[in-house]
């Protein structure tokens, strides 16, 4: 999302060093030394955050994608290993318990988050997104992020999105979305070496068995979601989620 949200507004622009460079990361950006009220290369200013519908700034539009709980884990634990842990150094189920999502149920987990921002659906600036329709829909999601921003969308700047957006373009161009500022700041905690071979962008994992979710921690995160949102939002699967999530934006 960071990549086409820039890239809209760029005309395809890779002019950076890393992507956060240029659509910087709230809640890093004091530790990083980057001013968030200075100016960026194009309009509209673009950020990144992982921060709820509560805690993130306002009088700004949110493009906010969701994701399956599981699928979410797994890419948790994938950008954390390299980046907070040597690869190899803890297993899945080990990375499960260390998490603890029975505490991610407060006012700073996963569930928090995608309810404060669910109940932001009829928000006519908040844009909602689910991860697997995104892939599904590729060219109509860039249409769709194309109107939220009020970007007149041709064809030459529509293809030059969706060709660099592309998983096999940005992993031909790897280095500019490996998290670069943020790893050395890390470095400097955990002692890791920078060069560790960790990346946003990766070939996928589904046939790794290393990177599959224990039946038991897949039936507790199945618990966490009827606790939340099947409770609040009668929202009984993630599916529900997506079929309601696409049914905010049909017309006729």
């Amino acid at each position: 999302m960071q990549q086409i949200a820039h890239g809209l507004r760029t005309r395809g622009s890779m002019d950076f060093e890393e992507i956060s460079n240029v659509t910087p990361w709230i809640e890093l950006a004091f530790e990083l030394g980057i001013d968030l009220d200075a100016d960026q290369l194009a309009e509209p200013r673009v950020f990144k955050s992982h921060l709820s519908w509560r805690d993130v700034p306002k009088n700004a539009r949110y493009i906010v994608s969701f994701r399956d709980p599981s699928d979410a884990f797994i890419s948790v634990y994938r950008f954390f290993e390299g980046f907070m842990f040597e690869p190899g150094t803890i297993d899945m189920d080990a990375f499960f318990r260390w998490r603890n999502p029975p505490a991610e149920m407060g006012e700073r987990g996963y569930w928090h988050h995608l309810a404060s921002w669910w109940e932001q659906r009829d928000n006519p600036d908040v844009l909602l997104l689910c991860y697997e329709d995104m892939l599904a829909d590729f060219h109509g999601t860039v249409r769709r992020v194309a109107a939220f921003m009020d970007i007149a969308l041709d064809d030459e700047l529509f293809a030059r999105v969706v060709h660099q957006a592309s998983r096999r373009f940005m992993l031909e161009h790897k280095s500019q979305f490996d998290e670069a500022p943020f790893r050395c700041l890390i470095s400097q905690r955990t002692g890791l070496p920078v060069d560790t071979d960790a990346s946003k962008v990766t070939p996928g994992a589904r046939d790794d068995p290393k990177y599959h979710l224990a039946a038991t921690h897949q039936q507790k995160l199945e618990e966490f979601w009827q606790a939340q949102p099947s409770n609040r939002f009668g929202l009984e699967t993630y599916e529900d989620l997506r079929h309601a999530t696409r049914a905010l934006y049909q017309t006729g």
